[in-house]
């Protein structure tokens, strides 16, 4: 018992120094002066963007076959001048240049520093059909691309009746098989390094003019097969070699054909 009075004793005695503790003084966040710092980068980037070095001075046009490059760029009412990143409408591009029946599909990108890309895609037309004295170009679909009074310089299909022609819509004619069967024909034809001048489709048995007196004829599942085969180029190149102007090839089945030098 005298030895725990002891310890307290000690314990007692013991001095205690008081330590003072520093609060730690949290540093001020000065928001405004961060934002200011933001919004003074902000119009720094729109002054940059907005300079000169921006300005568009070349108009570029990819994919075109029909129209040329100027005429593109004409018909899209884009300008040189107008800054690369909002002095350009492409939609105003798109919407203009879809007016016409030619293009199916347009896209507008932006080179820097200066640089506008047109990128456009075209139906190919493949054959015009008479009406009158006129011609209405259609693609290989029956798409009317536009009308002309003068020769397009692409195969003339005669025989059919027209009952609709209004550009940029499905051309309508009574005989809407023999159209079909028609184009197809012709599609292989451009495939098959062959070109017919007209073809008259007035009957089941086609007339197909390599020159005005020299025709191939036969209905048009003959005529495509004899073209895939390769068999009818064989023929019409050895006329064209010969300098033969005036004559019938016949076509038959199972590649059967038959030459009459009359017309």
């Amino acid at each position: 018992m005298s030895d725990n009075l002891n310890y307290m004793e000690e314990y007692e005695d013991i001095e205690f120094n008081h330590v003072n503790r520093q609060k730690k003084t949290r540093k001020k966040k000065n928001y405004f002066l961060r934002f200011m710092i933001f919004l003074a980068v902000l119009v720094g980037i729109f002054v940059f963007l907005n300079s000169s070095l921006f300005d568009v001075n070349n108009i570029e046009v990819e994919g075109n076959r029909y129209y040329s490059d100027s005429q593109v760029i004409n018909m899209s009412g884009e300008v040189k001048g107008g800054n690369l990143f909002w002095g350009v409408g492409s939609g105003n591009i798109k919407s203009s240049l879809k007016e016409d029946p030619y293009f199916t599909s347009v896209k507008v990108k932006r080179k820097l520093p200066d640089t506008v890309i047109i990128q456009v895609e075209e139906r190919i037309q493949i054959a015009a059909v008479s009406y009158g004295d006129r011609y209405i170009v259609v693609d290989s679909e029956g798409t009317i691309l536009r009308k002309s009074n003068v020769d397009p310089k692409v195969t003339v299909i005669t025989g059919l009746t027209i009952n609709k022609m209004d550009e940029g819509e499905p051309l309508g004619v009574e005989e809407k098989n023999t159209l079909s069967s028609t184009l197809n024909m012709l599609s292989v034809m451009l495939k098959g390094d062959i070109y017919f001048k007209k073809v008259d489709v007035s009957r089941v048995i086609y007339k197909a003019y390599i020159y005005d007196t020299l025709v191939v004829k036969g209905t048009s599942k003959q005529m495509v097969k004899t073209i895939e085969s390769g068999e009818l180029q064989k023929v019409v190149n050895t006329f064209i070699k010969n300098k033969m102007k005036r004559g019938t090839l016949n076509l038959g089945d199972n590649g059967y054909m038959s030459f009459s030098p009359t017309f």
